[in-house]
């Protein structure tokens, strides 16, 4: 009797297994299809709303400044660490979440009289930010500013972690300007994760807007936040000369051109760089190579201040390792006269924003290597000097 009544036991709790498997198989199996059939999907190439409209339709001055800053969602605050980089948590407590809503715009209303602002991790439906629309938000910082948004992180639902998941996130890059672009559009790099991980990750892309400058040329504005993490090397390449190709045939145009945000990536010369007492510096991240572009380019960073700390933990200063990942590119025929990153403690995101001052220039000699101008002035001195000794007049012998 003992016999039946344990083999009965072992029965019904091999179907209570194999039922909970196949439930468990069959829910996976309907939330990857509903994933897929949900899947962002955005073209090669998008034509982006411009909203506000200044009506300020060309740029008259040469000296302009640019804020760029990736806010982590509003969800990166000094106290918070990130699952996907070690961490526990993807998610906020609610007032931590409005503490950082609230000092990202008054960052931006007490900034707005710079010229550019970019921004990355702009949520405007995520269960990560409490589903709140931080461009309409942000937008009220900067009534006198026209702004684009393009989208580069929608699905409807992140499944981890497990017992807090991020679930559904629409979020992406902005662009406010004081001026009015001829254009404004969306560019997807053209790889992503492999099959079903790319149902749950980012569609990076770059935001590329043209402004109409006073002298019948364009300045081209760039924005961006290229692939993270340590499996994204494949990625960060297609990505990285994709961009150059814009680039160098923007600038062999005529073209102004500067590029700024989240690269994800340290500028070249960043192993040289001696921060601040306070900070700990991060050494072995993926740098972009020296030869990226010709060296007539300019990187512009900070090479005292970090614009990013890690995120498996809260923020400890001095203890926490940083990094620099922010900073911007310009072309030769622009001349850069300061960059700082602001000194913000981390405060709101894991990220601090970088302010740049810059000049177009109309100078032909603007792009020339240090050695180039060096052979220049010499051959100039030269010149001089063979002109201050030969005779003022030149008199014909008979």
């Amino acid at each position: 009797m003992a016999n039946k009544t344990f083999v009965k036991i072992v029965k019904i709790t091999l179907r209570v297994v194999i039922y909970t498997v196949v439930a468990v198989v069959v829910l996976a199996a309907a939330g990857l299809l509903y994933l897929q059939l949900t899947q962002y999907k955005p073209a090669p190439k998008e034509a982006l709303k411009v909203m506000n409209d200044t009506k300020k339709s060309k740029i008259e001055k040469n000296e302009l400044t640019l804020i760029t800053w990736n806010i982590g969602y509003c969800g990166l605050d000094k106290g918070m660490d990130f699952f996907y980089d070690g961490g526990t948590r993807v998610r906020p407590t609610d007032s931590a979440f409005q503490k950082s809503l609230n000092g990202v715009f008054h960052f931006l209303s007490h900034n707005d009289t710079v010229d550019f602002i970019l921004l990355q991790e702009v949520d405007t439906a995520s269960r990560r930010s409490y589903y709140t629309n931080e461009m309409n938000v942000f937008s009220q910082a900067l009534t006198n500013f026209d702004w684009s948004f393009a989208v580069n992180y929608n699905t409807k639902y992140v499944p981890v972690p497990m017992f807090n998941p991020m679930g559904a996130v629409v979020s992406g890059i902005t662009t406010f300007s004081r001026f009015s672009p001829l254009s404004s559009e969306r560019y997807a790099y053209p790889l992503n994760y492999p099959w079903p991980m790319n149902l749950v990750m980012l569609d990076r892309c770059f935001m590329l807007q043209r402004y109409q400058l006073a002298d019948g040329k364009e300045l081209v504005l760039i924005n961006l936040h290229n692939s993270a993490f340590d499996n994204a090397d494949l990625l960060r390449q297609y990505e990285l000369w994709m961009l150059r190709g814009f680039l160098l045939t923007e600038y062999g145009q005529g073209n102004y051109v500067i590029v700024g945000g989240d690269w994800n990536e340290n500028p070249p010369g960043y192993e040289k760089q001696f921060f601040h007492t306070g900070y700990f510096k991060k050494y072995g991240s993926p740098q972009i190579p020296s030869d990226y572009l010709p060296d007539t380019w300019h990187y512009g960073f900070d090479k005292k201040t970090p614009t990013n700390r890690e995120v498996y933990e809260a923020y400890r200063p001095g203890l926490t390792p940083t990094t620099t990942i922010d900073f911007f590119i310009t072309s030769p025929n622009i001349v850069i006269n300061d960059v700082q990153a602001l000194n913000v403690g981390f405060e709101f995101s894991d990220h601090q924003p970088v302010c740049i001052s810059f000049t177009l220039s109309d100078d032909p000699l603007t792009g020339c290597s240090d050695d180039c101008l060096d052979v220049i002035s010499t051959l100039k001195d030269s010149i001089t000097i063979l002109n201050d000794a030969l005779p003022k007049k030149w008199v014909k012998k008979k």
